[in-house]
């Protein structure tokens, strides 16, 4: 498994446990270990693990930066891509927030609305511009 590959499984295991309301370290290290194989297995644990123990916070900041939807109000999808985003850009040491950004923009086109990747490019545009 590549990187990306585990990038889109790391979203798709965000939806699924915002969609049961499990958004917890030992639920994210056990959906990983079921799901992601080879050398992302470790990294993809420790930002999922990372993300459901810091996820007031992320919320927290997709709130303060998103003006057109509230994290309550906005689709599951586009709110599980900017979670990993912002999980992967604080939390993973080996990537740059512009690969982040790109990869999230890509996983909204694949996966959303014609209409979400801009709003994702807009918001974590704006989160990382004041978090350099």
């Amino acid at each position: 498994m590549n990187r990306k590959q585990a990038r889109e499984t790391m979203m798709q295991m965000l939806f699924e446990m915002e969609t049961a309301n499990e958004i917890t370290a030992e639920k994210a290290e056990a959906i990983c270990s079921d799901r992601i194989n080879g050398k992302e297995l470790a990294r993809a644990t420790d930002i999922l693990k990372a993300i459901a123990v810091n996820i007031e916070n992320i919320d927290s900041t997709i709130n303060e930066y998103s003006k057109s939807w509230k994290t309550n109000r906005m689709p599951k999808v586009d709110l599980a891509i900017l979670r990993l985003a912002i999980g992967e850009a604080r939390y993973a040491d080996d990537v740059s927030t512009a690969v982040v950004v790109s990869e999230a923009i890509n996983l909204a086109k694949k996966f959303s609305t014609d209409q979400s990747s801009s709003f994702i490019h807009g918001v974590l545009g704006a989160i990382f511009k004041n978090e350099q």
